[in-house]
């Protein structure tokens, strides 16, 4: 449909607010001619108020512009169910049909607006489109044993069919193969179609069933083939997946979209060299000009894996340019401006490439129930038992992070941390510690694994981090600044605070008053004798405040302030080994208040000086500093940390010298 024919806005009726502005919006963008923005718009109001005639005639109007001929189909498909006896809409579907390649559909509506309209002026035009569609269909129908009026009605049922799945009605669709079947049990394209169908509808056995039943009947289907090659990948049979990626390659069986089938099979194994031996492959059969933007992205995701950024880039560029509302391509472009560290490319599929809707809402029902248990590891027993059921998720892990869009990333980790499954983990130490991808997503993964033990807090890591490797410690513990829940009674919590007030304010003997009442009314309690003992050595009574902090580890091992104690005597002692037993035992609460993570931090620095480990020294305090920014208590160890610092880049720098001394002697 040219422009002229395009969609005028519906009749006025009272819409919702949001929805005037959006639509006013919209039309002043087409008006600006800034289709791709007022299509991005409409796509989101359709989103949130489905099923309205103007918005729809707008998102016709705004494909039409962007050359969006597939979306221009879906959107006046969904007009013509509300305005099925506009003249304009009619046509304007009939011509999507044919623009689309569903050709019977296309005759069905040229035919239907014939009779409706039989005076149009465009009656001798459309005539003749009708008799060409009539004279290709009587030649593909009778390679199925249809005649034209026999088999239209079955051929225009199986493009609804395909209409219907990417539209996501799979009730529709499983009446329509059934159908579809009853009739001709051997249509291929009905089989891969319902291969396609059981994958959408969460049960990826049954697509491979289906598609190794066409292959019974089409040892070299394309179709039937690529599906295969990607379905046994999804469920981790990489080794089968393989075999019959070989037999992809090997076929010269004609199909519909052939090229992009076989690309589509070989991208997901990762045989990047296979993609682009279909450009070649293209070019002998003279069919390069069929070639379509999904095609020529997998072209540059292929050339990105093999290190050739500026083929990656020229096909991306190619995909944007036959397909300007593939977001794929213009998004790995703009990636391609960033530096290596930050870029999140190549982003070659979506999440629905991987896993369908129907698996992803099955899998938020489990985790729903599952979250009903108040133990932990039951929880992901359920989950995993899950993962176990569908092997997909386990193996869209590790293709996500390498290979996915931004929310297939996300998810990856979040699936990672929801479930804690051993495969999935494995699957992430093995790119956290790897090269590629943002170090952003890797240093996220590597906290994930450091709450699950792979990483064991206080453990030096070696990363890739801008461009080079850097050991970084892992901590498996959060830093809060709330506060635990107090056991102490309500007036002994009135004289903590006046303590804790007095000591801020430098006022020991007041503290020592507040803390003494505190402990006749409380009785015993880690917190209030750690605070006396801390107000009586401010007052120079060393011996009285010792004896109360050596009894404090005792009496309560699991207090943790406690815990500091027994650091500092142990340092104090030379007592290494001790320290650290103590040191590792406080690296395992799983929440440091930030007072702890003080703590926590000048013992681990203090330890490594100690066991003249400066690099450990400089990596706590580079974590205090990202922990705990504002923390007062870290100045004493600056001028240490910076001498550290600046006698380490000496050292190194006479080491160079020697070391160039000796190779030009």
């Amino acid at each position: 449909m040219n422009k002229k024919g395009k969609q005028a806005r519906t009749d006025s009726i009272i819409l919702p607010r949001r929805l005037r502005e959006g639509l006013y919006e919209a039309d002043v963008l087409l008006t600006e001619d800034k289709p791709q923005q007022a299509l991005e718009l409409l796509q989101e109001l359709d989103q949130k108020f489905p099923r309205q005639p103007d918005l729809l005639g707008l998102m016709v109007n705004a494909c039409l512009d962007v050359g969006d001929q597939h979306g221009y189909l879906l959107a006046i498909y969904k007009l013509h169910e509300l305005t099925p006896n506009k003249a304009e809409v009619k046509l304007g579907l009939a011509g999507a049909y044919l623009a689309n390649g569903c050709l019977a559909l296309a005759l069905q509506t040229f035919r239907q607006y014939l009779k409706r309209w039989p005076n149009d002026e465009r009656v001798g035009e459309i005539q003749k489109t009708i008799q060409q569609l009539e004279k290709g269909l009587t030649e593909f129908l009778s390679e199925i044993g249809f005649s034209l009026d026999e088999g239209l009605g079955f051929a225009s049922k199986h493009e609804e069919l395909r209409l219907d799945m990417e539209q996501g009605n799979y009730n529709r669709c499983q009446q329509l193969a059934k159908f579809l079947f009853q009739q001709r049990p051997n249509f291929v394209p009905v089989l891969n179609n319902l291969s396609l169908i059981e994958w959408l509808d969460g049960n990826l056995p049954g697509a491979i069933e289906l598609s190794h039943k066409v292959l019974e009947t089409e040892p070299d289907n394309v179709h039937a083939l690529s599906n295969l090659t990607r379905f046994l990948f999804m469920q981790g049979r990489r080794d089968e997946a393989i075999v019959f990626a070989k037999r992809l390659k090997e076929s010269n069986a004609s199909a519909a979209d052939r090229w992009l089938k076989k690309a589509e099979g070989l991208s997901f194994i990762g045989d990047h060299d296979g993609v682009l031996s279909i450009i070649e492959q293209a070019k002998h059969a003279k069919e390069q000009d069929t070639l379509t933007g999904m095609m020529w992205h997998l072209c540059a995701v292929a050339e990105y894996r093999n290190g050739d950024l500026s083929k990656a880039r020229k096909y991306w560029q190619k995909s944007a340019q036959a397909s300007p509302n593939l977001t794929l391509a213009i998004t790995n472009l703009e990636e391609l401006k960033k530096p290596l560290y930050e870029r999140v490319c190549p982003q070659a599929f979506p999440l629905d490439s991987w896993i369908s809707r129907k698996t992803i809402e099955a899998m938020a029902s489990e985790v729903e129930r599952a979250s009903r248990q108040k133990v932990d590891h039951v929880f992901r027993e359920r989950v995993n038992t899950f993962f176990d059921d569908h092997p997909e998720l386990i193996q869209f892990v590790p293709e996500a992070l390498s290979s996915g869009d931004v929310k297939c990333r996300e998810m990856a980790l979040q699936l990672a941390d929801m479930s804690a499954h051993p495969k999935i983990l494995l699957s992430l130490k093995e790119f956290v510690l790897g090269q590629n991808g943002p170090d952003a997503l890797r240093l996220e993964g590597s906290q994930i694994l450091s709450r699950y033990n792979i990483f064991h807090s206080g453990e030096m890591i070696r990363l890739w981090l801008k461009e080079s490797w850097t050991e970084i410690m892992m901590i498996g513990f959060q830093i809060s600044r709330d506060a635990e829940p107090s056991t102490l009674k309500p007036s002994t919590l009135r004289l903590m605070e006046k303590a804790i007030n007095a000591l801020h304010a430098k006022n020991a003997p007041e503290a020592e008053v507040h803390l003494r009442k505190a402990l006749e009314i409380q009785g015993d309690d880690p917190g209030l004798l750690n605070n006396l003992a801390m107000a009586l050595q401010m007052q120079g009574k060393q011996a009285e405040s010792d004896s109360i902090a050596d009894q404090i580890p005792a009496r309560f091992p699991d207090y943790f302030f406690g815990q500091v104690i027994t650091v500092r005597k142990a340092l104090n002692t030379k007592q290494l080994e001790k320290a650290k037993i103590t040191l590792d035992k406080m690296m395992t609460k799983p929440e440091l208040h930030v007072t702890e993570f003080s703590a926590l931090c000048a013992c681990q620095i203090d330890f490594f000086l100690a066991d003249e480990k400066p690099e450990g020294a400089i990596s706590w305090y580079k974590m205090w500093e990202q922990g705990y920014p504002d923390d007062t208590n870290r100045e004493k160890y600056q001028t240490t940390i910076t001498m550290i610092k600046a006698l380490s880049k000496l050292t190194k720098g006479f080491s160079g010298r020697r070391n160039k001394e000796k190779t030009t002697n």
